[in-house]
Parts: structure tokens; sequence; C-alpha cells
């Protein structure tokens, strides 16, 4: 049976996003734990630390995962971005690590033109380098992109190869939806779905398949654009997700609304209900007024 998550703010704190996530229901949780156009670091002192696994476990919302900065980029030439993106992707795997959250999730990057072959070894060297300067069970989350420009991982090949390259027992892969249809899956045709899911098996695995981030398209099948919109409001469409819901390949990973939801402040009730009654899941109880 799906698990029903979604980004949500971390503003006040991150121990807020519990509370945010229990009032849309979400069964499942992703947020920046810093602002995601900045470097900004997070240095949790014990008490915090001890205050979040404690929520942790009292809410049973473990399936808890970072979203890394979107500044970051692995296959930069240039040597202070690479800098900068190696220390923040391996600050993140600590802090994860550190209050027991299950995965960073990030962008691979671009090539700026030099070719992806050219700048594997330099990404590999940098995730392998981010895994094994970090103690614990977090994993690494490469998602897919959307294919727009120079962009790395629009392709479950390239994403195949940067997992061989890297060869860690801790890295793994998100899908996103939108990105995907985007990239040239078009979900709205069985036909397709069948063989991305087929593909993504034979390239990729689906034992490492650690969260799928599902969202709509604004953008058109085969644009590389990357622009999301509410479950079944989009292109891709209601039908394509309750398809997903129900593979047993998929749905053994967490489905993470990254949605503008219905008044635009981003995942919302609305779209948990819209994927809770497409995966056959019984409606969210109603919230208490207080």
């Amino acid at each position: 049976m799906a698990t029903i998550g979604a980004h949500v703010s971390s503003q006040g704190g991150i121990l807020t996003a519990f509370d945010r996530a229990l009032e849309i229901g979400a069964e499942a949780i992703q947020i920046h734990p810093t602002p995601p156009q900045t470097w900004r670091r997070l240095h949790p002192d014990e008490e915090a630390v001890a205050s979040f696994r404690q929520r942790m476990t009292e809410t049973g919302l473990n399936a808890f995962f970072f979203h890394a900065p979107y500044l970051i980029n692995l296959a930069t030439a240039k040597e202070a971005l690479l800098v900068q993106s190696r220390g923040s992707l391996r600050h993140h795997l600590e802090i994860a690590n550190l209050l027991g959250v299950r995965g960073v999730i990030f962008h691979p990057g671009s090539h700026k033109g030099q070719g992806f072959e050219v700048v594997l070894p330099q990404m590999a060297e940098t995730m392998r380098w981010a895994l094994d300067e970090t103690d614990g069970e977090s994993l690494l989350i490469i998602e897919n992109s959307a294919g727009s420009g120079a962009n790395i991982g629009s392709s479950f090949a390239q994403i195949r190869q940067m997992m061989e390259a890297v060869d860690h027992p801790r890295l793994r892969f998100c899908l996103d939806t939108a990105h995907a249809f985007t990239a040239g899956h078009d979900l709205r045709d069985p036909e397709a779905r069948a063989k991305m899911v087929d593909e993504l098996g034979r390239e990729i695995g689906f034992e490492r398949l650690a969260a799928i981030h599902a969202n709509d398209s604004k953008a058109v099948f085969g644009s590389n654009v990357d622009r999301h919109q509410n479950i079944g409001d989009g292109e891709i469409g209601a039908e394509a997700f309750r398809w997903m819901l129900a593979d047993a390949h998929l749905s053994q990973a967490p489905f993470i609304l990254e949605v503008p939801g219905l008044e635009h402040q981003g995942p919302d009730r609305a779209n948990v209900e819209r994927l809770r009654l497409l995966a056959g899941l019984p409606p969210l109880a109603p919230l208490l007024e207080t």
C-alpha cells in the first residue's frame, strides 16, 4: 500500500515540519532544512537533536527526507562552486545521520557543455567522498532531471552510470514524475508507463528506489521544462497516478508531493486526498476544530 507524503515548510525550525505534515495528512515528509537558494548550514544542538528524534518517534513519521540546496552542482568546472557543493552535500548527510533522517535528495547538476562523460569522474568522486566521510545509515539520493540545457540525470542510463561509478551501498534514486514526463516518458500512455517501469528496474533497480516525487506537470510532454502542477490538473493527469500508485515496484517507495497546492502555498491536504483516493486509501479523518 502506497505511503503518501509531502514537502512541507521548515520555517520556524525543522521541528515544525511534523505538525505541518500531520495537518495535511502526510505520512512522509520532505523539507529544505535551510533556504534552498543559499549555502546556509544547520547546526542543531544536543537538545534540538533529542527533540527532533523524540518527535519522529511520537508521530511515527520516520520516512523523513532532506532536499539539498538547488545551488549544488557536482559537474561544475568552477573550483569555488565545486568546493561549496562538496561541503554542502557532506554537511546535509552529516545532519541527516545526526537526526535520523532517512536520506538527502539532490539534483546532480549541469555540465555546462563539458559533456557527461567528462564530468562523471568528478561527480562520482564527490558523491563517494561525501558518503565515506559521513557515518550512519542516511542515504544519498539522486533525483532525475527534466533534461533542460546541460542538466544531468534525465535518463535512467545516466543515473545508472553515476551509481556504478560511485559504487556505494547508501546511494539511491528518487523518481520525479513531472521530470520523467517532460524528459520523454509519456505517463499518459499505458504502454509508455510500463516501459518506464521496466527501464527503471533494468537500469537502476527497484531496490534502489528510495522515494517518488509525485508531481503533475504544467509543461507539455517532452519539453524538458520543470514546472509542477497539482495532481490531476496538469498534462500527466490523474489516471497515470492511479496506475503508478497501484504498481508494486513503485508503491514500495513513499510518494512525496511537491505541487503548488490549490492556494499556491505548496502541497496541501487536498492533494494528499487526491493521491489517497487514487490509491484506494480511505479519506483522511476530519480535522478537529480548535
